[in-house]
C-alpha cells in the first residue's frame, strides 16, 4: 500500500463500505477533532506525545503507537511518548527506539516526507528488527508530522499480525499528524519564548504575562471564512461574545480594514491549501478597533458535503515586546562593548604617552645630574647655569604632568570645587606667560590688560599654562602664538591662538575628553589630558571651553568664565589675590574663617 492522502483518497474509502460505517467515520472525525483541540491546548511537547498515544486508540485501533520529533541536530528522532497495548511492545526503551534520519522504516518517513504503509514488516525493506527481539509478524503504517516543508516528526502505528490497516485509517493519521505538527511547533515556540525571557531576566511577572498571551483562541469556520464556532479564550482575545462573532465574516471580524484584501491574508482565512499548516503573523483588530499582532495557523477538516477549518489565534503582544527588549538588551550590550573597546584603546594611547611623558623629562635630569656628579669635570659658569635652567625646565615639566594626573583624578571623584578670590586676570596671564619656558621658541604677542574677576586663580593659571602647552607642541618653532584677554558684558574671555594646521571641524568636541589627541598625521606626544582639564576648570567656573578658527588660519582656543565682582555664596569667603608670583601670596583685607580645602 503507497502514500495516501486525506484529499487524493476515495470517496468510498472515506465513507465506508455501508451506513453504518459512515457513522463510524463521523465518530471517529469527532473523536479527532476533540483530540486536535486538547493538543492545541497543550504546552508541553513531552504532554502532547502522552495525548496522542493515550487517545488514539480511541479512533485507530493499534497495538503500539509511538510519536518521534526530529531534534535540533536535525537527524536524530527521539521518541517523546510510545504505549504498547499487548506484551510483544511493552519491554520497548528510549534507547531502543531512538533513530535517525533515513534509518528504518521511521527514518525512512522522515526522510522522504512521505507516509508509508508496511502490511508485512517482517519482509519490509526499510523495516528494521530492534536488538535482542524476535522476528514478528506485523503491520506498520506511518506518516510524517510536518508544518509547511519542515519535518516535526513521525508517528508510528504497529499492530500484531499482516495487513492489519487499511486507507481510512492512513487517512485519520495524516489528519492527526498535521494538528500534532502544528501542537508540537507552538509547544516549542512557547518554549522558545520562555528560554527568551529567562535570557533577558524578565520578572516572574512577565513571565506570567507571556504564558497568559500565548494561550491560542480557537476559531472554527466554513469554506467561505464565516464563524462558526468562537472559543472563550477568542471572545476575550477580540472582544466579542459568542453570539456576535458566529454567522460573520472572520476577515471582516477581526482584520483592520485597510489590510483585509491585502495579499496573502484571504488564502489564510479561507484555508486554501498552501496555507494550511502554516504559521503567520499578521496585523488583527479587537472590537474596540485597537490593533495588535497574532499569529495565525489554521487546519481542514474534511466532512461528507462540507468543509470545515479550524484557526488557532495567538496574541503574540508580549512576545514581540520581550523580542524587543531582547534585541535592545543585545545592542545595548554590543555598545558597551564597544565603549570598553574605546577605553581599552585610549588606556593604552594614555600608558603610552605617559611613559613618553615621563621618560623624557626624566632622562634630561638624569643627564644632567651625572653630568654635574662628575668630579673630574669643570664647567664655565655660562654651561652651569644653563644645565642648571634645563634641569629646572625638566623638573617643571615632570609637575605639570603630575598635576594634571592628579587634578584629573580629583575631578573624576567630584572632590574638586572652585574658590573664587577676586583676581587681577591680566596680570595672573602675563605672569603665566613670562613663566612658560617652554615658549622660548615662539614668538608670543601677549595683549591682557589688568582685568577685575572672582575666579579661583590656581585653575585659572592651569587654564593658560595648558592651552600654552597645546599650542606649543601643535605648532613649529618660530611660530607666532597670540594671547588675548577679552572683557565682555557678563564675563571674561581668554584667547590662545596660534597659526598651526587648526582643529577640523569634526574634531572639535572630541579634544577636550580626556586622553584625545588632536588630529593630524603625527600627532604630538602626550597623555591627551591638558585641554580635558582646561574644559572641565572651565565649567567648574560656570563657563565653557571651545576651539574655532582663527582669522588668517590656525586654531583659536577659547575660554569663557563668567565676571562677577563678588563670587558666588556658596564658595569659600573672597580674599584678594594678587598673582605676582608662583606661590601665590595672598593679602586678606579682613581676617576669615577657613573653609573646607
Amino acid at each position: 500500500m503507497s502514500k495516501s492522502s486525506v484529499d487524493d483518497a476515495g470517496a468510498e474509502a472515506w465513507r465506508g463500505p455501508s451506513g453504518r460505517g459512515e457513522l463510524r467515520s463521523l465518530d471517529q472525525l469527532n473523536m479527532l477533532h476533540s483530540l486536535a483541540a486538547r493538543l492545541n491546548g497543550l504546552n508541553d511537547v513531552r504532554e502532547i506525545g502522552e495525548a496522542i498515544t493515550a487517545e488514539l486508540r480511541t479512533i485507530v485501533e493499534y497495538h503500539s503507537c509511538r510519536v518521534f520529533v526530529l531534534q535540533s541536530d536535525g537527524r536524530t528522532l527521539y521518541p517523546i511518548a510510545f504505549r504498547g497495548e499487548v506484551s510483544e511492545y511493552r519491554e520497548e526503551t528510549v534507547q531502543e527506539l531512538t533513530t535517525q534520519v533515513g534509518r528504518g522504516l521511521t527514518g525512512h518517513v522522515a526522510e522522504t516526507g512521505r507516509s508509508y504503509y508496511s502490511p508485512d514488516a517482517t519482509h519490509d525493506p526499510y523495516a528494521m528488527l530492534i536488538a535482542d527481539t524476535e522476528e514478528l509478524d506485523e503491520s506498520i503504517l506511518a506518516v510524517p508530522l510536518s508544518s509547511g516543508d519542515r519535518l516535526i516528526g513521525v508517528l508510528v502505528l504497529s499492530k500484531v499480525g499482516l495487513d492489519q490497516f487499511d486507507d481510512h485509517d492512513l487517512r485519520l493519521l495524516e489528519v492527526l499528524g498535521s494538528h500534532a505538527a502544528v501542537a508540537v511547533e507552538n509547544a516549542r515556540l512557547l518554549w522558545r519564548e520562555r528560554e527568551a525571557a529567562s535570557r533577558a531576566r524578565e520578572s516572574e511577572a512577565r513571565k506570567s504575562a507571556i504564558l497568559q498571551s500565548a494561550l491560542d483562541g480557537v476559531v472554527v469556520m466554513d469554506g467561505r471564512g464565516v464563524v462558526e464556532e468562537f472559543s472563550p479564550a477568542a471572545q476575550l482575545t477580540f472582544g466579542y461574545s459568542r453570539e456576535e462573532a458566529v454567522g460573520r465574516d472572520l476577515a471582516a471580524l477581526i482584520i483592520p480594514a485597510r489590510l483585509r484584501h491585502r495579499d496573502g491574508v484571504a488564502p489564510y482565512l479561507a484555508g486554501e491549501a498552501p496555507a494550511l499548516g502554516r504559521r503567520i503573523e499578521m496585523t488583527a483588530m479587537r472590537s474596540d478597533g485597537t490593533e495588535f499582532p497574532v499569529e495565525l495557523a489554521i487546519s481542514k477538516v474534511d466532512l461528507p458535503g462540507a468543509d470545515l477549518f479550524t484557526g488557532y489565534i495567538r496574541d503574540i503582544t508580549e512576545r514581540k515586546r520581550a523580542e524587543a527588549d531582547v534585541q535592545n538588551a543585545l545592542e545595548s550590550e554590543r555598545e558597551a562593548a564597544s565603549r570598553l573597546r574605546m577605553l581599552d584603546e585610549m588606556k593604552n594611547t594614555f600608558l603610552q604617552a605617559v611613559s613618553h611623558d615621563l621618560r623624557t623629562p626624566l632622562a634630561v635630569v638624569l643627564g644632567i645630574a651625572l653630568t654635574l656628579d662628575r668630579e673630574d669635570l669643570t664647567l664655565p659658569p655660562h654651561e652651569a647655569r644653563d644645565l642648571r635652567r634645563r634641569l629646572a625646565t625638566n623638573a617643571r615639566k615632570l609637575e605639570r604632568m603630575l598635576s594634571n594626573l592628579l587634578d584629573l583624578e580629583r575631578l573624576k571623584r567630584g572632590v574638586v570645587e572652585a574658590s573664587p578670590e577676586l583676581t587681577d586676570v591680566g596680570q595672573l596671564i602675563r605672569r603665566t606667560v613670562a613663566e612658560a619656558d617652554f615658549l622660548s621658541e615662539r614668538d608670543v604677542r601677549l595683549h591682557a590688560e589688568p582685568v577685575l574677576a572672582a575666579i579661583d586663580p590656581a585653575k585659572v593659571e592651569r587654564i593658560v599654562e595648558n592651552l600654552l602647552v597645546n599650542a606649543a607642541k601643535h605648532t613649529p618653532d618660530r611660530s607666532v602664538i597670540w594671547v588675548r584677554l577679552v572683557p565682555e558684558e557678563g564675563g571674561i574671555q581668554i584667547l590662545v591662538e596660534d597659526d598651526g594646521p587648526g582643529v577640523p571641524q569634526e574634531a572639535r568636541t572630541q579634544i577636550f575628553e580626556a586622553f584625545r589627541q588632536g588630529p593630524g598625521e603625527h600627532p604630538s606626544p602626550g597623555a591627551g589630558i591638558g585641554l580635558s582639564l582646561v574644559a572641565r576648570f572651565a565649567q567648574l567656573h560656570g563657563g565653557e571651553a571651545w576651539v574655532q578658527d582663527r582669522e588668517g588660519g590656525g586654531a583659536s582656543f577659547r575660554v569663557r568664565l563668567p565676571s562677577n565682582e563678588h563670587p558666588p555664596q556658596t564658595s569659600r569667603t573672597m580674599r584678594w589675590s594678587s598673582p605676582g608670583s608662583r606661590s601665590g601670596r595672598r593679602a586678606d583685607p579682613t581676617p576669615a574663617p577657613r573653609g573646607r580645602s
